[in-house]
């Protein structure tokens, strides 16, 4: 009834397994079948295989056990090379490693599962199949024209699995009883409703979309009305399997042609990726009827190097953009914007020109650059000084996402160019810009820390320093607490440090990689233990860290406590200002 190789999260992974994966592991063995390494001093030097180079800059760090490249800045630990080479998730590739070194991954993480997860998923394959006995019966004959009519073969038919809900308000209920399912059971599925007088089936007369992983498992549906019911379109509810907003549509299907181009598609709708599978672009994806996601561009990431947005030609399809472009530039992709006749939705186009001329399209598709410019010149009409500031300000906040410093200066000359305004202005005004205000933006991942201030540079290196030695913050954390450092992303490294030195006597750095594998800090840890090794003495630079974080925390405090005092002030509260002053004294005779 169901599959074999079914995976775990990291929560369903007892923390002890991965420690004992990475404690009988050797990470220069591991990485040595993959990529030839020369021995450097103490470590290992290698040429990097995730970015093209002559000069070996990959270094294999045997003490640490995590490896970094001084070129493209990947780097981690073991699981996370695997997870790098291999395009497998952290728990993928704690599997694959456990059965290299002999370590047995249990069904459940010290009790924290009873095997729900893989009752659940078999469970969502075998309606799966009973979907698509459905499509291929005599009663379906009226589904099967339409979707002939709307381009989709047979054969593209069964690579998605589709398959149709039976009409009536409970014919799966009925179907699944027969085979020992319950209604309560469908219902933890997201597949039935329970009513007022018993249960329904969520999905009726609907052609059926399943919805996969990345490793082909059906953890949801989505389902298109036959008969005019509202809503058009129906997506399973979130279970502990789908979470609309950590998958994409058709990703299990696109993902090999994806790393072949090296590009994916990203369209709008289910019948959008399935007609141009369909049609010869069998590298599209859908985010499942929802706005693009964090999540879900940094699974793009794993498979592309660069993205094209093929949305709908309407206000809503610019929209859409619009938050595809920033979150994508965020993640790193190349991003371009494939124009679309107006009105028309990427399936329609392409059965009403042919493969070749939208192959064409897409090949012809803007740059993100000339996308946004056009869009804020609709959108700010005029030829005045004002509606050519207002359009500027419009495209920086992408600009100031892009990660190339070279492309981001060039765009800055562009701008200026293109809207007849001053090059220092707008590079003045990009220094200072906000993030894109979307009513319904997701939220897009923090900026790489420690950039800039001496202030963010003593966070970086103490962070660093312990992560090298996570007995040094033992010796710092009288004197400094972790709300003293104001970037939340070193201080979320630092907190997993303190985690794992309550529960281990030695936390290591691929230790801390491991814990925050799904936070995607691998590189990071490394380029930070890296740096705190090209300290020295580095006991003599914790101290001046330590003393420089609790200056900065003195001067947040005095510039917190005048702030009080001028709004005191203006309220005319003598007596509070008065107390705000001596505070502030006793602040400075104490700093």
């Amino acid at each position: 009834m169901g599959r074999e190789g079914l995976g775990w999260t990291m929560a369903l992974i007892p923390e002890g397994v991965i420690d004992e994966i990475q404690a009988r592991a050797d990470i220069a063995e591991l990485i040595g079948r993959y990529v030839p390494l020369r021995r450097a001093g103490r470590h290992f030097k290698a040429v990097c295989p995730f970015h093209q180079e002559r000069t070996p800059s990959f270094m294999v760090n045997t003490e640490k056990q995590i490896f970094h490249c001084f070129g493209c800045g990947v780097g981690g630990n073991i699981f996370s090379f695997l997870m790098q080479h291999d395009r497998l998730t952290f728990p993928e590739a704690v599997r694959q490693l456990a059965d290299h070194v002999g370590v047995h991954v249990p069904e459940s993480g010290g009790g924290a599962s009873d095997g729900s997860q893989e009752r659940l998923l078999a469970l969502m394959e075998k309606i799966c199949r009973y979907y698509e006995r459905l499509l291929a019966a005599p009663q379906a004959a009226s589904a099967r024209a339409y979707l002939s009519k709307r381009g989709v073969s047979e054969q593209t038919r069964r690579t998605f699995r589709l398959g149709v809900a039976p009409t009536g308000w409970t014919g799966l209920i009925t179907a699944a009883k027969a085979t020992e399912v319950s209604a309560d059971q469908l219902e933890g599925a997201g597949l039935a409703i329970r009513g007022k007088t018993g249960h329904y089936d969520r999905f009726r007369n609907r052609l059926i979309f399943p919805i996969m992983d990345v490793r082909g498992r059906v953890v949801g549906f989505g389902g298109r009305s036959l008969d005019r019911q509202d809503p058009k379109y129906l997506n399973s509810p979130e279970t502990s399997l789908y979470s609309k907003g950590r998958h994409l549509f058709g990703l299990s299907q696109a993902k090999d042609a994806i790393l072949a181009a090296k590009t994916a598609v990203v369209v709008e709708g289910y019948f959008d990726c399935v007609v141009l599978a369909d049609g010869g672009v069998p590298q599209t994806v859908s985010p499942l009827g929802t706005a693009l996601t964090i999540e879900q561009a940094r699974l793009l990431k794993r498979y592309a190097e660069q993205v094209i947005l093929a949305f709908d030609a309407d206000a809503a399809g610019e929209q859409a953009t619009l938050r595809g472009v920033d979150l994508l530039v965020d993640t790193g992709l190349h991003v371009r914007v494939a124009q679309l006749p107006q009105g028309m939705d990427p399936d329609e186009c392409l059965r009403s020109y042919g493969r070749e001329r939208f192959l064409q399209l897409l090949d012809h598709s803007v740059s993100i650059f000339d996308f946004l410019v056009e869009t804020a010149r609709r959108r700010f009409p005029g030829k005045g000084a004002e509606q050519h500031v207002r359009a500027a300000q419009f495209v920086l906040p992408t600009i100031a996402k892009v990660p190339n410093v070279m492309l981001r200066s060039e765009y800055v000359k562009l701008l200026a160019e293109r809207f007849h305004l001053d090059e220092a202005a707008v590079a003045q005004e990009l220094a200072k810009v906000q993030p894109r205000t979307l009513a319904t933006a997701e939220p897009v991942a923090a900026q790489k820390p420690g950039a800039g201030t001496a202030a963010q540079g003593a966070e970086r290196l103490l962070t660093g320093l312990v992560l090298d030695d996570p007995s040094r913050w033992q010796r710092v954390r009288d004197r400094l607490s972790l709300s003293e450092v104001t970037d939340p992303t070193l201080r979320r490294i630092l907190t997993a440090v303190c985690e794992l030195g309550d529960s281990t006597r030695h936390a290591t750095p691929a230790q801390i990689v491991s814990r925050l594998a799904e936070e995607g800090y691998g590189s990071l840890v490394t380029e930070l233990v890296t740096l705190s090794q090209s300290v020295v003495p580095q006991e003599e630079a914790l101290e001046e860290c330590v003393k420089r974080l609790q200056r900065n925390t003195r001067r947040r405090e005095h510039a917190k406590l005048r702030e009080q005092i001028r709004i005191a002030e203006e309220a005319g509260n003598e007596i509070e200002v008065q107390r705000l002053l001596t505070e502030c004294q006793e602040q400075i005779k104490g700093g």
